[in-house]
């Protein structure tokens, strides 16, 4: 993630959703711009959905059909659109060929919207937006090969250690354990019993297991 941060409350995001997962979403500078010729087999089409949000996709691309691309576009007035492949959700482009990140309080609203209809079709979202979700991914919902995912950075996570019998943090968090990857990335957890609803039985529109796939919901 490209923060500024000496105005850290200050960014963008690009959200890129594919078939069957989100592929990515980026946190960058305001100012940072997407050149839309590089998002697939060209040329592309623009879908303005909301204020402040744009769909982008290329018609040509020979992918799966994007089920919930198509339905997003529908919610927003564009009924029959034939979709394709991975889609880009980005600001309103400042040009032909460039577009901004959503703004903050934007992508929020966006991402009400992308819930709602992940409800609708029975497929659990990828992610968890506001406090007031209550459903989080637990640690012991892992499993080895899983991806990880942690401030945009994607890990494959392999498994857990205990920390040392005389480690401060056993102490004050007991069955506290470290979470590692086969990157070296390593992370301290606490026991998810703090969780109250394992990301395995979420209903649709919240998680799943591993965080990064749009499953229906009752797979």
């Amino acid at each position: 993630m490209a923060f500024d941060l000496t105005n850290p409350h200050e960014f963008s995001v690009f959200t890129i959703v594919d078939p069957y997962q989100l592929t990515r979403e980026t946190y960058e500078k305001p100012a940072t711009l997407l050149e839309l010729t590089s998002i697939g087999a060209q040329p592309y089409t623009t879908l303005p959905l909301m204020a402040g949000v744009e769909m982008h996709h290329c018609p040509g691309d020979p992918g799966a059909l994007n089920e919930l691309a198509v339905a997003v576009a529908a919610r927003f007035g564009h009924e029959g659109a034939r979709i394709h492949g991975p889609v880009h959700f980005t600001g309103v482009s400042t040009g032909p060929y460039l577009a901004p990140g959503m703004e903050p309080g934007t992508v929020l609203d966006f991402y009400d919207h992308l819930g709602a209809v992940c409800r609708v079709l029975g497929v659990r979202m990828w992610r968890q937006r506001r406090p007031s979700d209550t459903v989080s991914i637990r640690y012991d919902d892992l499993v080895q090969g899983d991806t990880f995912w942690l401030l945009g950075e994607a890990h494959r996570f392999m498994g857990f250690r205990d920390f040392p019998a005389d480690s401060p943090t056993r102490d004050l968090f007991p069955g506290a354990c470290m979470l590692f990857c086969d990157d070296g990335f390593k992370a301290p957890v606490v026991p998810s019993g703090t969780y109250r609803v394992r990301a395995d039985r979420a209903p649709a529109g919240y998680w799943q297991r591993t965080g990064d796939q749009l499953l229906r919901a009752d797979s």
